[in-house]
């Protein structure tokens, strides 16, 4: 199923609320795991390659380091150096939890 979904759908509350786990930031699964080791090469699908790829817990793409925080379903508001960038495809307008790549 594919998630409808803008930055401020969910909170984490109501997300815990409809038992939804959170969209893995590397391979954008929604099975338990620790998104922190995921090692996975393509996505939950075997669909596409992945964008990003976890080293020391922080994300990076081939142009550098990703924001974590966007990635998740509030996104971001700060201003800094990590990329506003997708994880699962590399566009600016979501993250992760929003990719239509997610599963």
């Amino acid at each position: 199923h594919k998630r409808q979904c803008s930055f401020q759908s969910y909170g984490d509350h109501d997300r815990n609320k409809l038992n939804l786990l959170p969209v893995c930031s590397v391979c954008l699964g929604c099975f338990s795991h620790n998104d922190i080791y995921c090692n996975a090469t393509h996505t939950w699908d075997k669909a596409h390659p992945t964008f990003a790829e976890c080293h020391r817990t922080a994300l990076y793409a081939k142009d550098g380091c990703l924001c974590c925080k966007w990635q998740k379903d509030k996104g971001c508001n700060e201003k800094h150096d990590t990329k506003h960038t997708c994880s699962g495809c590399g566009f600016a307008a979501h993250g992760a939890q929003c990719c239509p790549h997610a599963q």
